[in-house]
């Protein structure tokens, strides 16, 4: 393992970062259960990956380009970091949460030996969007590539 961060059950890693049982991998970042992957990023059981992003379950695949999407439909790059941002900008601080990790950590004085993890549950997950800022959700709603069926499959916020 050569300059690599998050290895775990792989050898043969050099430049890459969060890869689990992998073998033979260079200068990737996010692989999972995969061989043979080099420049590659987002890569999941697969074998002999060059140049590639985004990858499940292919074996020899060279040059998958990087595909922008919003609600499913593909747009350019600067429409993807456009909207990402305006919507970073309308979130601030908030994210949804599924678990209780966080309350519970803040409860017991910011201090994870004192953090009873064994108290830790499943936020469900309407109840874990249901806090998004009205700016965001508006701003979401606004878009022309905006799905609103999708929204609601992921949220439970019902823009229907």
């Amino acid at each position: 393992m050569n300059e690599s961060d998050g290895v775990n059950w792989s050898n043969g890693v050099s430049r890459s970062n969060g890869v689990n049982g992998s073998f033979g991998v260079n200068g990737s970042f996010g692989v999972n259960w995969s061989n043979g992957v080099s420049r590659s990023n987002g890569v999941n059981e697969s074998f002999g990956i060059l140049n590639s992003y985004g990858v499940d379950c292919a074996l020899f695949l060279a040059n998958k380009k990087r595909v922008y999407l919003i609600f499913g439909k593909e747009v350019s790059e600067g429409r993807y970091f456009e909207v990402k941002n305006n919507l970073y900008e309308k979130l601030g601080i908030w994210e949804p949460n599924f678990n209780n990790i966080k309350a519970l950590y803040l409860k017991n004085g910011s201090d994870w030996k004192l953090t009873p993890i064994k108290n830790a549950e499943e936020i469900a997950r309407q109840e874990a969007w249901r806090d998004m800022p009205r700016e965001a959700v508006e701003y979401i709603a606004s878009l022309p590539e905006f799905d609103a069926d999708m929204f609601f499959e992921i949220t439970c916020i019902d823009l229907r």
